[in-house]
């Protein structure tokens, strides 16, 4: 009984002890793709190298470097800049992606809509709520029937002459 008592905390050791190199590591997170990420990474290098080369100079001027190190480390640092500046010069150039496809779901919406944008659409910038768009043949009240307090920013109807939440006159037009 003892002999098998050892022989299994023995073996929950083992298993406590090997877990770490069975389990799978921790998974890395995904590069973001895209040219704003590269930009990105690319603005944060250029800060780095720019850094670099001021700390070169600090270093060269409290004799910490030799004329020659400092020469050839600065050109190094210098040419990987301009490389670097190069790349950012070059995404900056690049027309966005991604363009047609946006400009396609418009023609698309605007098709779908034959060219007319509802009032819900036009109101919150974006496609007609559900309700909206299935209204079927029913006529949307244009957006400037509505009339809004200067005053609060509180709805009033067309025919009022004060606003109902404040008091205020509102503008006749």
């Amino acid at each position: 009984m003892t002999v098998l008592l050892a022989v299994l905390v023995v073996g929950v050791a083992a298993v406590a002890v090997a877990y770490p190199l069975w389990k799978p590591g921790p998974q890395a997170a995904p590069d973001p793709i895209g040219p704003a990420a590269r930009l990105a990474g690319l603005q944060e290098r250029k800060l780095q190298l720019y850094a670099a080369i001021r700390e070169l100079g600090f270093d060269y001027r409290t004799d910490k470097l030799e004329e020659a190190d400092y020469e050839e480390e600065v050109e190094r640092v210098k040419a990987e800049a301009i490389a670097v500046v190069r790349q950012i010069d070059e995404i900056k150039r690049q027309p966005p992606r991604g363009s047609e496809e946006l400009e396609a779901e418009i023609a698309a919406f605007r098709q779908q809509h034959g060219g007319q944008v509802p009032a819900a659409a036009a109101a919150s910038g974006g496609p007609a709520p559900a309700a909206a768009a299935g209204a079927g043949n029913r006529e949307v009240a244009p957006a400037a029937t509505k009339v809004f307090c200067t005053q609060c920013g509180g709805a009033a109807a067309p025919g009022d002459r004060l606003c109902g939440a404040c008091g205020s006159p509102l503008r006749s037009s």
